[in-house]
């Protein structure tokens, strides 16, 4: 059975709290929606939303008092409990006595985080810890180290990318001239800092913790995803360079044929 959708009402106008887009989402038009991230200042015990009633969304800041007015939010917690505890798989009987962001991130796994304990992602097996502050990720037991500077940013910014070598446990850069892939190379990717340390890349980029929190939790468990060779474009150079080498020895071959004979 479908439940019933909290709605909540501003100036007259119907909004249904949706968790997915974590957002207040004007009913009967979607387009229109009201982030609880970007949107509202989180006080604990509610939301704070400076709403413009002509515009039916929110100020980003107070310059027309007179337009501006100040909303208060209560917490998803008390707005959509049934939403918050089926997101975050949880009872709803856990959720008392606990704001928003008690529930959407871990709190062991931050006062972790927050004792200077560094997260950990997994690399074709191995475990690396993640150090944002020396831009490294360093072998859990041996000394290999990966230079995140030599990641690929994907177009959208959300993931690293590179080839990786399970043999030396290294990110490496295939050569140009390559007439055969090497063995047990593979592709990984990795989630952006964002997601590998919200906390360190918060404390990196001088970005308020919360906030980042609230849009990127802390993992409990972060894994490289690793992708074939097969499906990269590494194939094509081979077969390209294979047919360059094929080429130039049969120019070498017919330039010897047309040597002159004494």
């Amino acid at each position: 059975m479908k439940r019933k959708q909290a709605v909540f009402t501003i100036e007259g106008t119907d909004f249904a709290a949706d968790i997915d887009r974590m957002a207040l989402v004007q009913i009967g038009n979607s387009a229109n929606e009201i982030s609880f991230i970007n949107d509202m200042k989180d006080l604990g015990t509610h939301y704070q939303l400076l709403y413009l009633p002509d515009k039916i969304s929110a100020a980003q800041a107070l310059f027309d008092k007179n337009k501006v007015v100040e909303i208060r939010v209560p917490p998803l917690v008390q707005l959509d409990p049934e939403g918050m505890a089926e997101k975050y798989g949880c009872p709803i009987a856990d959720l008392a006595g606990k704001t928003d962001f008690e529930v959407m991130v871990d709190q062991e796994l931050l006062g972790r985080r927050l004792a200077g304990e560094l997260p950990q992602i997994e690399i074709c097996g191995d475990k690396y810890f993640v150090d944002l502050r020396l831009n490294q990720l360093r072998h859990e037991d041996f000394n290999p180290q990966i230079n995140m500077k030599r990641l690929d940013l994907s177009s959208d910014g959300t993931t690293y990318q590179a080839f990786y070598q399970p043999l030396i446990k290294q990110v490496v850069e295939p050569d140009h001239n390559l007439t055969a892939i090497p063995e047990g190379l593979v592709m990984i990717e990795i989630p952006n800092e964002l997601k590998l340390d919200p906390v360190g890349a918060a404390r990196k980029y001088g970005l308020e913790e919360k906030d980042v929190l609230r849009m990127f939790p802390i993992q409990k468990e972060l894994k490289a995803k690793q992708i074939s060779v097969e499906d990269t474009g590494l194939p094509a150079l081979v077969q390209r360079n294979r047919q360059n080498q094929q080429q130039e020895e049969k120019q070498q071959r017919n330039r010897k044929k047309l040597r002159p004979k004494f």
